[in-house]
């Protein structure tokens, strides 16, 4: 990398994490770099550097640029007293620094390999120290205060590190939470997708629950938890939510164990691994609203298409990407379609192409969230103990599954992993497309527009997944016999 030898002849330190990394022998992806120097003289830098690279602005106010080098990413500021910068950062973990000069850095594809002396890291904090015993500690008691995401950040650095948050860093996170509202959504947005894209995700999530944060970003999740004891126990739906997210977790970081999806597919679902897992998270966000007691039993209907609703609702203002929204809006939606086909012992494939055809790459997705959803009711030890018989073929149902129970559980998982090991079997479903239009079957009845015609291209639609309909003419001909019906 030429450009950094722009760095030498300037007072530049490489700071933070990086340093963190190195010491525990971490990959590198980023680094992060900062120029002692007034602001003028900074701008005269970066516009030498921006004749030897691709730099861009990522803060314009605070003046950080960065430099994208292929996976790996380089962010540089300024600072008119190194000591001053470092002291304002978050936890002690990220406060190390080095002087540019006194480090060789070479790249391989994927990360910086840095070669430096120890004696050579500048620790003003006790960060060291820190780094060796495993624990998350803010720099000063005003670190939250002054930006409120170290909140999540903290957490972040608990699931990525495994490090334990301080006593008295965690009462500050508790005691100032309500600040977090202060940070931009889309800053949020992003650690929770750090967050998720770990296999500690629910233990995270668990311990937000206990200090008020989750409920900070997710003021409906605390409606859970008084909802549904009777089922789920002290924490009610919550616990159930958590618990969900865990067999995520475990799923996720052992797929095959577990599942007979194709590995092109895994690797689909790995790459969606932080939006599933949000769609696990808010799969069941209706079901204190839709909760009545019907005979003697506590029902939730409705549950799942109205937790679509409140869910486009929240990753909307948490500034979610439409497709995003779609993706975790249709797994919610449809999270228990693959459950009710496991009550019957001829599941068709008429039924299962019709979730692919209506899901569509989504379908993936829903498979994972069915399975975490039904596994969620055996404890872990029992799961583990059944990961044979969950990949058998379903068993027969002799009269009808029970309402509760490890059988009921394995019967569902055995569906789930029945559609998944045939899973290339229905991708034709996704590009299906009705073989006439609306025109011409108004045409051909003589109706004017009308919801009437939208349900007839449903009905092709399905005789189509039957393999009854597979041309224009003989849709039109059933087409026609509607007509004879109507005239009768």
């Amino acid at each position: 990398m030429e450009f950094l030898k722009e760095f030498k002849d300037n007072n530049a330190y490489i700071v933070g994490g990086a340093i963190r990394n190195y010491i525990l022998k971490k990959e590198i992806k980023d680094l992060d770099i900062v120029i002692e120097t007034q602001s003028g003289n900074f701008l005269s830098i970066i516009k030498k550097l921006s004749k030897k690279s691709n730099i861009f602005p990522l803060d314009l106010e605070r003046k950080i640029y960065r430099i994208n080098a292929g996976k790996l990413t380089i962010d540089i500021s300024h600072t008119s007293d190194i000591i001053s910068d470092i002291l304002k950062r978050d936890f002690t973990i990220n406060s190390l620094f080095v002087d540019i000069n006194k480090v060789k850095i070479k790249t391989d594809k994927n990360s910086f390999i840095l070669k430096l002396k120890s004696d050579d890291i500048k620790d003003i904090t006790g960060g060291v120290k820190d780094i060796k015993k495993g624990i998350i500690r803010v720099i000063s008691e005003n670190s939250i205060k002054d930006d409120p995401l170290r909140i999540l950040r903290a957490y972040r650095f608990w699931a990525t590190l495994e490090f334990k948050i301080e006593n008295k860093t965690f009462k500050i996170i508790k005691d100032s939470k309500v600040l977090l509202m202060k940070s931009s959504p889309e800053r949020i947005r992003e650690e929770l997708i750090k967050i998720f894209q770990t296999d500690l995700s629910a233990w995270i999530i668990s311990n937000m629950a206990k200090s008020g944060v989750l409920f900070v970003i997710f003021p409906q999740l605390k409606l859970q938890l008084k909802c549904a004891e009777v089922y789920y126990g002290k924490g009610g739906v919550l616990k159930h939510t958590i618990n969900v997210l865990r067999r995520m977790d475990i799923l996720l970081s052992n797929p095959q164990k577990y599942i007979n999806l194709p590995s092109e597919i895994i690797e689909e679902v790995k790459n969606d691994i932080s939006t599933i897992k949000m769609a696990g998270l808010l799969h069941d966000i209706a079901k204190p609203h839709k909760a009545n007691v019907i005979g003697d039993r506590l029902r939730f209907f409705g549950h799942e298409e109205y937790g679509g609703v409140i869910a486009e609702r929240i990753l909307k203002n948490l500034r979610y990407s439409n497709n995003e929204i779609r993706y975790i809006r249709a797994l919610i939606s449809n999270h228990l379609r693959i459950g009710n086909l496991a009550y019957n012992n001829i599941i068709t494939q008429k039924a299962i192409m019709r979730i692919f055809y209506e899901l569509k790459e989504f379908t993936s997705g829903l498979l994972i969230l069915s399975w975490a959803d039904h596994s969620s009711y055996i404890s872990e030890k029992k799961l583990e103990k059944s990961f044979k018989i969950i990949k058998e073929k379903p068993f027969f149902i002799k009269t009808k599954l029970p309402k509760t129970g490890i059988k009921k559980t394995i019967r569902f998982l055995q569906v789930v992993n029945m559609i998944s090991k045939n899973y290339s079997n229905y991708t034709s479903a996704y590009n299906l497309k009705p073989v006439i239009d609306g025109n011409i079957i108004m045409k051909t009845l003589n109706i004017p527009p009308s919801k009437e015609v939208g349900l007839i291209i449903k009905r092709i639609i399905n005789l189509q997944i039957e393999g009854k309909i597979k041309t224009k003419e003989e849709a039109i001909k059933y087409i026609k016999t509607l007509k004879m019906r109507s005239e009768r």
